[in-house]
């Protein structure tokens, strides 16, 4: 019987374990849609499709929330904050556990680029990793979360935000569906 017990607790050990690496806060917006408003003149109209690229990205996993196009407040602005180390920031409010309102602002003391040239952040890559948090995911800072979209860090050059993860996914239908 203790090898019948043991065998059973070594294979229990041994079985792979479905893990989900997202934070959530517990903040999520009340209806299944976003409008997103890139129409202010801060936003280059060369960072129209990128942007577009990248709420298509969080569209497109068959997810339970949709981004689109709109004017409803929830902007993008491009304004230079100084050399503070912060490429993109999103504010958010929220009453209760419900956003209200949720803006990015790109740091343009920054170089941009559209097309993931070396030596410049690319709007799309950032935007992707900036909208998860319009989703209200937290970014992971873990060495083993380096490849997923709500990683914490960019770099110059780095398209690899672009497209979600897998994690990326299990995030937001955890909290949409």
């Amino acid at each position: 019987m203790r090898i019948k017990t043991l065998i059973i607790l070594v294979s229990l050990i041994l079985l792979p374990v479905q893990t989900f690496a997202y934070s959530y806060s517990g903040i999520h917006w009340s209806t299944s849609s976003a409008s997103v408003d890139s129409g202010d003149s801060s936003i280059p109209a060369s960072w129209i499709t990128p942007i577009a690229r990248s709420m298509s990205a969080w569209n497109a996993p068959a997810s339970p929330f949709y981004f689109y196009v709109g004017s409803n407040g929830h902007k993008l602005y491009a304004q230079n904050s100084g050399n503070n180390g912060t490429p993109a920031i999103t504010y958010y409010s929220y009453s209760g556990n419900s956003l209200i309102d949720v803006d990015t602002y790109f740091n343009t003391y920054y170089p941009w680029s559209t097309s993931g040239d070396s030596g410049y952040y690319d709007v799309q890559n950032v935007l992707t990793h900036e909208l998860g948090h319009w989703l209200v995911l937290n970014d992971l800072y873990s060495s083993q979360d380096a490849e997923k979209t709500m990683y914490g860090y960019t770099s110059l050059g780095e398209t690899k935000k672009r497209s979600l993860d897998t994690d990326d996914i299990n995030g937001i239908n955890a909290i949409y569906y």
